[in-house]
């Protein structure tokens, strides 16, 4: 699969990181529809009625769970590639450290809030879902919203950073965002750093 313009990430991580964002949203779907359907929660037998059912009042959340397996899946084996790849990337001494992680916040608010009062039963309001998701998605692979992801954030943090490339007699300091397992970040400390996009780097502090 070919890398985005803006991302050196390839197609399906990009999905998975999308995915995984959304996926509290998901969630609540899933759990609105089954709270709205479950005078339907009933076996009726693998006949056409049922099925039709089934999809009418449970199709979204089908859907939805089976993005949320494959997000989660995806996210897993990504993660694990990046550790893979640590080692291939540089080395650089962070001067300044900014916390980032409240961007989830407002993320959630922004991306996530609106569509909660939507109704999944109605086949027009899940073709808006789409369409609105699709254009969201779009703008989110080339851009740094990659990186802002509210799963992730439980178990990473998300550093705007100012830093030196060790070795590199200039002295030149560059900005960047990263990605990282390190909660107890510190300044004046040295980094390997593994480029995923355009000034966003998976990273961990160097022992």
């Amino acid at each position: 699969m070919k890398e985005t313009n803006n991302n050196k990430l390839r197609q399906g991580a990009l999905f998975a990181l999308f995915i995984t964002s959304y996926i509290p949203l998901f969630l609540i779907v899933i759990a609105k529809q089954l709270k709205d359907g479950r005078d339907y929660l009933c076996w009726g037998g693998w006949n056409r009625d049922a099925l039709w059912c089934c999809a009418t009042h449970f199709g979204m959340s089908h859907v939805l769970a089976v993005l949320t397996i494959v997000g989660v899946g995806g996210i897993i084996v990504l993660l694990r590639n990046l550790e893979t790849n640590l080692k291939n990337g540089q080395t650089v001494k962070v001067t300044k450290i900014d916390n980032r992680n409240s961007e989830a916040v407002g993320y959630i608010a922004t991306y996530i809030v609106p569509f909660l009062t939507s109704d999944f039963t109605s086949w027009y309001e899940c073709l808006i879902f789409v369409v609105v998701m699709a254009l969201i998605y779009v703008i989110y692979i080339n851009s740094n919203m990659i990186l802002i992801n509210p799963l992730l954030s439980i178990w990473y943090s998300l550093l705007e950073v100012e830093y030196k490339t060790v070795g590199d007699s200039s002295e030149e300091l560059h900005d960047a965002l990263i990605i990282t397992d390190n909660k107890n970040f510190k300044e004046n400390v040295n980094y390997q750093m593994y480029p995923i996009g355009f000034k966003l780097y998976y990273g961990k502090e160097r022992d």
